[in-house]
């Protein structure tokens, strides 16, 4: 059964499966190869390129998770789970099993990312200075595109009256927030939450820091 439902989130998302895997292998060759130095006084400069560069990894990482999140429940909502509901597996096992199918194919893109990676480093004369990371970024790439998953998984799988009650609830603190600045109010509540969510510790920390092929 995982294997049809691997081939079933394949049929649903290809488009965005192949556009992120397209995406996660061209950004490794844009960002390193096409540019490098031909004067070694000039690695600084790339070094700044880089870092420049690293920001659409976790752009990217965050679109691929998000994307795959809003499509995986999208036929089982137009089905009101009726199908989901009459297959001889338990009710857990189907959800796990929707779980991995689509965490596969973001594993999938990590892969084309890492292959990516090494072919471009592999591709440079580099100095002795400089060290390569394409494994380690491949694997932040993945954590960081499936803890984004995984919150949207867990937020499209809610019944879609239970959606709404949420997304209003978010756009009210929101318009609260922008009317006490508005009011001049000393009251800041999305700073603590987004520190909360995306901090060190928090469930979306991967997405920070730096994000470097090739570093010092």
């Amino acid at each position: 059964m995982l294997n049809a439902m691997i081939w079933f989130h394949w049929r649903s998302c290809r488009a965005w499966i192949v556009a992120a895997a397209f995406s996660a292998a061209a950004l490794p060759v844009v960002s390193v190869v096409r540019s490098w130095p031909r004067d070694p006084g000039a690695v600084p400069v790339l070094l700044g390129q880089l870092d420049a560069w690293g920001v659409f990894y976790p752009v990217l990482a965050a679109a691929l998770g998000l994307s795959t999140a809003l499509i995986v429940w999208q036929a089982d909502h137009r089905g009101r789970f009726v199908y989901a509901l009459t297959l001889p597996v338990r009710r857990w096992r189907y959800v796990w099993f929707r779980f991995v199918a689509a965490a596969a194919w973001i594993v999938v893109v990590g892969l084309v990312l890492w292959v990516a990676a090494l072919t471009s480093v592999g591709m440079l004369s580099i100095p002795p200075s400089l060290r390569t990371f394409p494994t380690a970024l491949a694997v932040k790439f993945v954590l960081a595109a499936l803890s984004v998953f995984a919150a949207g998984y867990c937020f499209t799988a809610l019944p879609a009256p239970t959606q709404r009650i949420l997304g209003r609830a978010v756009l009210a603190l929101l318009v609260v927030q922008v009317g006490a600045l508005l009011l001049g109010m000393n009251a800041d509540w999305l700073s603590p939450l987004a520190s909360g969510l995306f901090g060190r510790w928090g469930p979306f920390a991967l997405l920070g820091g730096r994000w470097m092929l090739i570093d010092v």
